[in-house]
């Protein structure tokens, strides 16, 4: 049971570190220039473009950092 609990935290991390790189690498880049054209009442144009392979990447660090530190954690001594 202990391991499965460390498996399900490492999932919950890997969700976490692609949702904030979703929100780093996409949101910020797309909305950022258009919050600060609003501001200096200019107009402008923004994208952004994030593959598939670098949220599996950072999903997969994710992973294996939570998954370590459940290993650490939640192991019984």
């Amino acid at each position: 049971m202990v391991y499965i609990r460390i498996f399900l935290f490492g999932i919950g991390g890997a969700v976490l570190v692609a949702l904030l790189w979703l929100l780093v690498g996409f949101i910020l880049p797309l909305y950022g220039p258009y919050l600060m054209a609003r501001l200096r009442g200019t107009g402008g144009v923004s994208s952004a473009y994030i593959a598939s392979d670098s949220i599996l990447i950072a999903a997969l660090i994710g992973f294996v950092i939570a998954f370590l530190w459940g290993w650490y954690r939640f192991r019984p001594a």
